[in-house]
């Protein structure tokens, strides 16, 4: 957001405070309408005053000047054009008839925008024209924010020096209404603190009266209320019962195996351990058992028997 756009957004609060609300009515004259017939004039008119929401207006003694120049030797270029842009506009109805004298168009805008000449604008336009002297009028009239095009931008005139002092008149009446309305207040509870005092004098009529009342009251026969019964807790909030299964829903259990009975002979606690046999064993192993010692005895003696007997026959020899 630029510069020059948060300066116009606080010049237009100041104007809201002042009366002026959305649609904004934007009252033109045939001149800025000529001017901007290259640019966008509604996009220029809702950047510069920060809404789409307005109400694009020119008065019919505008739309008659621009026939009158389109006519004639000396018909100036391009106004025809603008007439039709004029066209799309809203009309806004001056009062001034066809028949008479037409007026200016300086003379139709001060009209429209201050109808009973009290410097006032009272249906709070916000006026667009190129016209010097018919703004210089306009800044006298209280509130009007003016605009204009310079080099091809939308320019929002500051607030006029007649405007900004209503501005601050107003803010200081709204001061000074609060204080007073403050101290109205004070007063008021000093009249209620008085009336107190003086209405303990009157408490015996006023008793007198009540007991009047409550005897008429007792007669009315009294409404019955309703028994309602225990609060209960939210059924929503509560968790669910389970509901215990039927016999028919249960299912049938499977029998379990007897645990091995231990053998006879041997008890279950001195069984020996099973032992794990090798898979690699070796020929003789497999063939049989193993031989025993004196078998082994004999073979040597045999052999060396065999020995020192083959040695005797040699040396015989």
């Amino acid at each position: 957001m630029g510069k020059r756009t948060k300066q116009y957004k606080k010049l237009m609060r100041k104007f809201q405070l002042m009366g002026f609300r959305e649609p904004y009515q934007l009252l033109m004259t045939s001149d800025i309408v000529q001017e901007t017939m290259k640019l966008d004039l509604l996009s220029l008119f809702e950047k510069t005053l920060s809404t789409k929401n307005l109400k694009p207006m020119i008065t019919q003694c505008c739309i008659r000047a621009m026939y009158e120049k389109n006519t004639g030797p000396n018909r100036e270029p391009g106004v025809a054009a603008a007439i039709e842009r004029a066209k799309t506009f809203e009309r806004r109805r001056c009062g001034h008839l066809m028949d008479e004298k037409p007026l200016t168009e300086r003379e139709c805008m001060m009209s429209v925008v201050d109808p009973k000449r009290k410097n006032e604008n009272k249906f709070r336009y916000i006026v667009a024209t190129q016209d010097e002297l018919l703004r210089e009028k306009l800044r006298s009239v209280v509130p009007t924010p003016l605009m204009y095009v310079k080099r091809s931008v939308l320019i929002l005139e500051p607030m006029a020096a007649a405007s900004q002092s209503v501005m601050l008149r107003e803010e200081r009446a709204k001061f000074k209404s609060g204080i007073v309305r403050g101290s109205q207040k004070r007063k008021r509870e000093d009249d209620d603190s008085e009336d107190d005092n003086s209405g303990s004098e009157d408490e015996d009529e006023a008793k007198g009266s009540g007991a009047e009342e409550n005897a008429a009251n007792e007669d009315k026969p009294k409404k019955k209320k309703k028994n309602y019964g225990k609060k209960q807790p939210n059924p929503l909030a509560m968790k669910k019962a389970r509901r215990a299964p039927s016999e028919s829903e249960q299912k049938p259990k499977k029998p379990t195996a007897p645990p091995p009975a231990p053998t006879e002979d041997v008890p279950a606690e001195t069984k020996a351990k099973r032992k794990r046999r090798k898979k690699n064993t070796t020929l003789a192993v497999e063939d049989g058992p193993s031989e025993g010692a004196e078998e082994k005895e004999k073979r040597e003696t045999a052999a060396i028997e065999a020995a020192v007997a083959a040695a005797v026959q040699g040396a015989e020899f």
